[in-house]
């Protein structure tokens, strides 16, 4: 069960998180995973598993207008509020991906869950509830921080591309999410993990960065 402080942690998140959208290298990361959903055929159903605040909904609303319906998932209130005035033509649904998914009908050509994993409390037990739900021959695409993240290089390759004068106007809303990493590294119970962890974990191979080397993008 999450407690006040942990559900309290991503309601404040919420309200501040999509100051990340601006980076050059978190865009790239989007467009990386969205490039992993299959052109032919298109898929009919795609789910976005801990939709956050919907930056990725949104990608894939515009970039495959092809897919028949995008369901965004999400346990967190906040953020599915801020995903719906974003995305008002997809599908929202509250779902703990710590659960059976009950929430959740029908089966989905593709699932998407990207910066979510190391976030769950038995992310093997989640992964094979969201597979049970591919259809099959279903792709699921997973996104998670590596261990020991380097938030640094992250602003570093920003500031390269788009220069510093584009953080300026979100020098506080960046403070708090710098806050909130920082309490997120240092809690025990979130799982950061290395490549040979998420290869076993997804049971493939087809793991690389993306995110300026911070993140791992899994195709199975």
């Amino acid at each position: 069960m999450r407690t006040f402080t942990e559900k309290s942690l991503w309601d404040v998140y919420a309200r501040c998180y999509d100051a990340i959208a601006v980076f050059q290298p978190y865009q790239e990361m989007i467009a990386d995973v969205v490039a992993e959903v299959p052109v032919q055929p298109s898929p009919r159903r795609v789910l976005d598993a801990g939709c956050g605040t919907g930056n990725l909904t949104q990608a894939l609303l515009t970039m495959r207008p092809d897919v028949g319906e995008v369901v965004a998932a999400d346990r967190s209130v906040a953020m599915l509020r801020r995903s719906r005035r974003k995305n008002p033509t997809a599908t929202h649904l509250q779902v703990d991906l710590d659960g059976e998914l009950g929430e959740l009908s029908g089966s989905f050509d593709v699932i998407v869950c990207t910066n979510v994993l190391y976030t769950l409390a038995d992310p093997h037990h989640s992964l094979t509830m969201l597979r049970r739900r591919l259809t099959p021959d279903g792709r699921l695409v997973v996104t998670t921080p590596i261990a020991r993240v380097d938030t640094k290089k992250i602003v570093r390759q920003h500031i390269e591309l788009r220069g510093a004068a584009s953080l300026l106007r979100l020098v506080l809303p960046l403070i708090v999410v710098a806050l909130i990493n920082a309490r997120i590294v240092r809690t025990t119970a979130y799982h950061f993990l290395t490549r040979d962890q998420v290869c076993e974990l997804l049971g493939t191979d087809a793991v690389r960065l993306t995110y300026s080397d911070q993140v791992w993008l899994a195709v199975c």
